[in-house]
């Protein structure tokens, strides 16, 4: 019987002169960039299909409108999938712990979204499960390894999540670092 060794962690961390800085690179799935790079392929023929007739006056009248709501429409869902695409690509969260600031950058090549948080208001950092709610843009798109995450934390009145694709010992690793260089109130739930 085979030894099955323990496996290494994807996740980066470091102290440095900036405070605390992990690096959490998207979880890839194979399945979901064949996926989208054929989907996207058929996206943009009939984006460009439409949009030739639409500005060539080829559209029938009656169907102009019906044509430019579905051109845009197309459109949003084809920037989506390209944004998923990217982002499993070459996607990764970056979170700092500097001085009273927390911040979660989701960063695809160089260029991204910051969300920074005052420490002294987040509360009751978790490992919390993954709920998905289909009415919720960022727990929908989990399932293209896009929002939502398995570490949460209350702010005001709300929960934020972060750690997309991390497992549960991930998880366990980054919690611990945030709390150990930081006064976060921690969960005691189990």
């Amino acid at each position: 019987m085979a030894k099955i060794r323990p496996t290494d962690s994807r996740l980066t961390i470091t102290d440095t002169v900036q405070g605390l800085r992990i690096v959490i690179p998207c979880r890839r799935s194979w399945f979901v960039i064949f996926f989208l790079a054929c989907w996207i392929l058929g996206w943009a023929v009939g984006e460009v299909m439409v949009s030739r007739q639409f500005l060539n006056g080829d559209a029938p009248s009656e169907g102009e409108l019906f044509m430019l709501a579905w051109l845009g429409v197309w459109t949003v869902g084809g920037v989506v999938a390209i944004y998923a695409w990217l982002w499993q690509v070459m996607g990764k969260e970056i979170v700092t712990v500097h001085g009273q600031t927390f911040t979660v950058r989701r960063d695809i090549g160089g260029f991204g979204f910051e969300k920074e948080y005052d420490l002294v208001q987040m509360r009751d950092l978790r490992v919390g499960p993954v709920g998905m709610n289909p009415l919720d843009v960022s727990s929908s798109l989990q399932l293209w390894g896009v929002g939502g995450g398995m570490i949460a934390f209350d702010y005001g009145a709300r929960t934020h999540r972060f750690g997309a694709g991390l497992d549960e010992a991930e998880t366990k690793q980054v919690v611990t670092a945030i709390t150990q260089r930081s006064r976060i109130q921690t969960s005691t739930k189990a």
